[in-house]
């Protein structure tokens, strides 16, 4: 990667320094709201405040790096797995497409062995809830959930209500 002059310029945050090119290696940041770590970046520096600038091609560039490595690490479920999927609900790729909320194109093209697009992660999380009820009953949404954002590198803790709070559902009959 060269290293370019892509900044210089009176820093807007503190008026007092100038921002400049700074090549930061193993820069932390986070895209779509989850950890990344970028092996080389490219940011504005100021000198006097420290304050971080980014072009909107380089933000591109991290996203782009992003998405690949889920890919080279199967973050997603594959062509295959969601093939495997609908066919074993024995759904047409609309019916699918209806039972999950978007649309027979997006199936079709998620299905393809060299997609260029990747599922919404929210799609992935659904499609992986389906395929865990298909497999195991019963699910546990909440620790379902809660495991699958552990492994994106994602901690959340979830306060419960006693387990009588989530039985005391009435229904009603007409």
């Amino acid at each position: 990667m060269q290293t370019e002059s892509l900044f210089e310029y009176s820093c807007p945050e503190c008026g007092r320094g100038t921002v400049r090119t700074t090549r930061v290696l193993k820069y932390k940041t986070k895209i779509k709201g989850y950890p990344f770590v970028v092996d080389e970046a490219l940011i504005g520096v100021c000198d006097h405040c420290k304050a971080e600038s980014f072009t909107p091609e380089e933000t591109k560039r991290w996203e782009e790096l992003f998405y690949s490595s889920l890919e080279a690490r199967q973050a997603f479920l594959s062509p295959e797995e969601i093939t495997e999927l609908r066919t074993a609900l024995g759904l047409s790729m609309e019916d699918f497409a209806r039972l999950i909320g978007c649309t027979r194109q997006s199936i079709s093209a998620w299905e393809k062995r060299d997609r260029t697009t990747l599922p919404s992660r929210m799609a992935d999380i659904l499609m992986r809830l389906v395929r865990h009820s298909l497999q195991r009953g019963v699910v546990d949404v909440i620790t379902f959930l809660l495991d699958e954002a552990q492994k994106w590198g994602v901690v959340i803790e979830v306060r419960r209500p006693p387990q009588t709070a989530w039985r005391k559902t009435k229904v009603l009959s007409s």
